[in-house]
């Protein structure tokens, strides 16, 4: 059902290219780092692994949104494209760490992605 809920929703947001877009693409992020870090804090492979799949689609949306939209410094687009494939390397590592059963390796790759996230922050929020 979860699952079904996530496709949904990449679906819909998928479809749009705008201000909407961009919250609830960071509300899918949030969701899906929040599920994985539940799923480590009590022992669920299936919280994290679908808290995972959360964000991979959250994250692939930025492949298919102009945020030249959004971000109007050059310089800060490539950064963020930049942060964006990063991301996308590492929660494919981070997956292959929990698929693997490697769960204390799995928590560096976690806290990769969530820097991952600040960076991009510090750098359109400018923090």
């Amino acid at each position: 059902m979860k699952k079904i809920i996530s496709a949904l929703a990449l679906t819909a947001v998928a479809a749009l290219a705008s201000e909407t877009t961009i919250t609830a693409t960071m509300s899918l992020l949030e969701q899906g780092l929040t599920q994985t870090q539940k799923g480590f804090l009590y022992n669920s492979k299936e919280d994290i692994v679908m808290g995972i799949s959360t964000m991979q689609n959250a994250n692939a949306i930025f492949t298919h949104v102009d945020v030249s939209t959004f971000i109007k410094n050059n310089s800060k687009v490539q950064v963020t494209k930049n942060i964006n494939e990063n991301m996308t390397e590492h929660l494919n590592d981070l997956k292959k760490d929990i698929d693997a059963g490697r769960y204390n390796d799995a928590t560096a790759k976690y806290g990769k992605v969530v820097n991952d996230c600040v960076s991009c922050h510090t750098i359109v929020r400018g923090w």
